[in-house]
């Protein structure tokens, strides 16, 4: 299943896992590809430089060098730039994304985003939807 990780998710499947474990495990087995674009990489690099998560410059490298680029697929395509969420411009990154290739799932805890799920282009699962499917 091909999938476009929202920031919070990502950190909590590497961070937390708790429940997330599923969606860790199967990105491990290939169930989940998730897809990455440059302005995708660059949010999440940003988030998981925030104080509040403690991460040391090694640790946010070995999990881009570990967790992130060998699992996580780079979309080549060009990504349209449409905007969806005004509230947080952000968020179109993830949305557009997710256009790229049909049948992709945007996976995310945003609450901008699941409020307009209804009125997006791609289908929105949260994680507990998710891990549902798998």
């Amino acid at each position: 299943m091909l999938t476009v990780l929202d920031t919070n998710i990502l950190i909590s499947v590497l961070l937390f896992r708790g429940t997330m474990v599923g969606i860790h495990r199967a990105i491990l087995e290939g169930r989940l590809l998730p897809l990455l674009t440059d302005p995708i990489l660059e949010e999440y690099l940003r988030v998981l430089a925030y104080p509040k998560l403690r991460l040391s410059e090694l640790e946010i490298k070995y999990l881009l060098e570990e967790e992130i680029q060998p699992w996580f697929h780079k979309i080549s395509e060009n990504v349209p730039t449409d905007t969806w969420i005004s509230e947080d411009p952000s968020d179109d990154h993830f949305i557009n994304a997710a256009r790229v290739r049909p049948g992709t799932h945007l996976i995310s805890g945003d609450a901008h985003i699941l409020e307009a799920r209804e009125h997006l282009p791609v289908t929105v699962l949260t994680a507990r939807e998710l891990l549902s499917r798998l």
